[in-house]
């Protein structure tokens, strides 16, 4: 039945393409993902920077005439236009039946009746250069771009109730959606999803044009206008009532990965007893394994681990002084950027976690130790009470990042020695981020790779670890701690939810494997007798198939980022 309706809804695509109308409805009408567009239409005005909404029709301002257009969201049609308090209006936001205007000419803010056209009050803004606003609640948000801050403001006379650092520098505009503000980055076309209590970026979307300026939430949607295309988009947060998926792919990436472990033994001793797993990519959200594994050499058998990890095994009884074994294993994969974008409301609690996921994922392990009284007593102060998924993920995230300091070292320590020291290796972020949430309930993994080192055709013997939160209603979420260590506040956000196509992964596991042991990628296991020195080795290379390609359609069938 399921197959059957993906092939009509296929068929349905090729048809709507055929007869012209493709564009119109859009793929996104199909299978929806966060950032695509339901409706587009060219803006009332040539150069459009602010946008708001009444709750029932779109006000877009006017930079160059200082004209304020009210149109119609279903179809783009002029209602009216009327004179806009400033010489140069940027913001705009609707509160408390008026109109808020903010001109970073003059550095004020203007409260402006929309059916009088008289500005009620006025105010000047923090900083010289104000630009987005939104009102939320009895309060505005206002975003200064010269000093790169967001303000929350009494709306009567602008004192300054709070303050962040804003996204980025080149963030534009602000909007509400009930229960997030909104910020456009019109240098990296970027949407940025903002907790208003902290200022903390929590999701990423592209934006649908090259110079997104204002921004609008009406009807569960984001409004977008740009200001090149001279365009209004309809941007999907979430579609509810029909297919949708929960993570966004882009930017794929074709090539031929060989995977590759040696070991020379130099004598005098010889080696006994060797087994080497190595970990074999398998088809995930973002990776498709386009050739099954070929093997230089066939593994005495192939096998899954504890968690399910597709394994190579090989097994050699001796290994004798002066003699080199040398295994490997050649793989065709498309890897692609994967990006979620998680509402907390949408995750439920951690009862609504499946059992078996539960129980497998927050075990301890000898490199978590979550019940030593250090990490209770972190879990107890970061976490408190929360018993939202993704709210504790985040809170987790947070303190990770703020503890550790990034550093390339050999070994891996426990987690309470790693956040106690204050910094560790990927791996060590990763096993502190995982022991954390598994000590709150919350199920944690990880998943290992090799990777794109610079040039797409390159060497990797360094690779790369990161957690996975388990989120209802949204799956195996990764989070790379370890990438969150920045000053700019939508760079920090980034471990959370996205990954680049640079990564192809090999293993997913919990630790403890049979095969891998706490490593990913190749483990090898031995004995030796009497002294021998030994040099072990292992290392990826990449070969590019194809150039990479950004894709910003979505795929016609939604990709699995739910467990398997």
């Amino acid at each position: 039945m399921q197959s059957a309706f993906r092939a009509a809804m296929t068929q349905r695509a090729r048809t709507l393409a055929a007869a012209g109308v493709l564009g119109l409805l859009g793929v996104a009408q199909l299978y929806a993902a966060p950032g695509d567009v339901k409706l587009s239409f060219d803006a009332p005005c040539k150069y459009p920077t602010g946008l708001a909404t009444d709750g029932r029709h779109l006000f877009v301002l006017d930079w160059m005439e200082a004209q304020v257009h009210e149109i119609s969201p279903a179809d783009g049609k002029l209602v009216r236009s009327f004179a806009a308090p400033a010489l140069r209006p940027q913001g705009l936001t609707w509160g408390d039946g008026r109109l808020f205007v903010s001109d970073d000419r003059s550095g004020s803010v203007y409260a402006l009746n929309p059916d009088t056209g008289i500005v009620d009050w006025s105010f000047v803004a923090p900083g010289e250069q104000p630009t987005g606003l939104a009102y939320v609640g009895d309060s505005l948000f206002l975003l200064e771009r010269k000093g790169g801050q967001l303000y929350k403001l009494n709306p009567a006379d602008g004192t300054i109730l709070a303050y962040f650092p804003a996204p980025n520098a080149t963030c534009t505009s602000l909007a509400y959606d009930g229960r997030y503000l909104w910020s456009a980055d019109r240098v990296r076309d970027e949407l940025y999803m903002i907790e208003p209590a902290t200022g903390a970026v929590r999701g990423i979307l592209p934006a649908p044009g090259p110079y997104a300026v204002g921004l609008a939430c009406l009807d569960g949607y984001l409004w977008n206008v740009d200001f090149q295309t001279r365009k209004l988009y309809q941007v999907i947060l979430h579609e509810p009532g029909g297919p949708e998926k929960k993570c966004r792919l882009t930017d794929a990436r074709t090539a031929r990965v060989e995977m590759l472990w040696t070991l020379h033994n130099y004598g005098p001793g010889e080696v006994r007893d060797l087994v080497v797993g190595f970990a074999l990519p398998q088809k995930l959200a973002n990776l498709e394994v386009l050739s099954p594994p070929e093997f230089a050499t066939p593994p005495t058998r192939t096998v899954p681990d504890c968690w399910g990890q597709p394994c190579g095994v090989y097994e050699r009884p001796s290994l004798a002084a002066g003699a080199r074994e040398v295994l490997s294993y050649t793989v065709t994969a498309k890897v692609s950027a994967i990006r979620f974008l998680v509402f907390p409301e949408e995750c439920g609690t951690l009862a609504d976690i499946p059992q078996d996921i539960r129980q497998q994922y927050t075990a301890d392990g000898a490199r978590y130790r979550i019940t030593s009284p250090a990490l209770k007593e972190i879990v107890k102060k970061v976490v408190g009470d929360e018993q939202n998924p993704a709210r504790i993920a985040w809170k987790i995230y947070d303190y990770v990042v703020d503890a550790l300091d990034y550093e390339m070292v050999g070994g891996w320590d426990i987690p309470e020695v790693v956040l106690k020291r204050g910094k560790g290796s990927c791996s060590e972020y990763t096993f502190a981020y995982i022991a954390l949430c598994r000590a709150t309930g919350l199920p944690a993994r990880y998943q290992g790779s090799v990777v794109v080192r610079g040039d797409d055709a390159c060497i990797d013997d360094v690779f790369h670890r990161w957690a996975q939160v388990y989120l209802p209603n949204y799956g195996w979420v990764p989070v790379d701690s370890s990438r969150g260590g920045k000053k700019i506040p939508v760079d920090r956000s980034r471990g959370f939810g996205e990954l680049s196509n640079r990564y192809l992964i090999t293993t997913e596991g919990g630790g403890a494997s049979e095969y891998l042991d706490w490593d990913y990628n190749a483990f090898a296991r031995y004995k030796m007798t009497g002294y021998a020195k030994v040099e072990e080795e292992k290392f990826a290379l990449w070969e590019p198939l194809q150039a990479t390609a950004t894709t910003t359609a979505p795929a016609a069938e939604p990709p699995q980022c739910k467990p398997k």
